[in-house]
């Protein structure tokens, strides 16, 4: 056994480049691995998180009201309330596209959606200026609305110059 060990250091001193040369190979590979695998799990990281930003984690239901059954803000409520065990917030959300205009200004296309104040927070929306929708301003019917950023630099410039408009 130590004769081995003898001549293995032998071949070594007695081989400086080559060996030196594999040395490099190998810490060169194993860097290569250590940043490899880095990089994918933290591309793994910022996929996960931009699944669940996109509402991976989220549950949609759309109900069409027939003249055989409809179902209204209330009992979704209800239901809500009843398995308030698997839910952590919900939101109705009633869609209409239309036309909306400021003054001269408009936009044809745009689609305007009565929501409730967990909407926002559900949705993981930032507001630039303002505030989001209360419930109190539900409950009292306010003309208020949220209108995103692409229809307040379109109609006001910027989203701080349409706060506080009325029309």
């Amino acid at each position: 056994m130590r004769q081995s060990f003898k001549l293995a250091l032998r071949s070594i001193w007695g081989n400086k480049m080559r060996s030196f040369l594999t040395m490099l190979g190998i810490i060169i590979g194993v860097a290569a691995v250590i940043v490899l695998v880095s990089l994918v799990n933290g591309y793994m990281d910022s996929v996960i998180k931009s699944f669940s930003d996109m509402g991976a984690n989220q549950i949609q239901v759309n109900v069409t009201n027939l003249s055989s059954r409809s179902v209204n803000s209330g009992q979704m409520y209800g239901f809500y309330e009843d398995n308030s065990s698997i839910f952590e917030r919900m939101s109705p959300v009633v869609s209409v596209s239309g036309k909306v205009r400021n003054g001269e200004q408009s936009l044809k296309y745009t689609t305007v959606s009565g929501i409730s104040e967990q909407y926002g927070d559900i949705k993981g929306f930032k507001l630039e200026s303002g505030r989001s929708i209360l419930y109190s301003d539900i409950e009292s019917r306010q003309r208020i609305c949220v209108i995103g950023g692409y229809v307040a630099k379109k109609l006001y410039g910027s989203g701080e110059n349409a706060v506080g408009k009325s029309k």
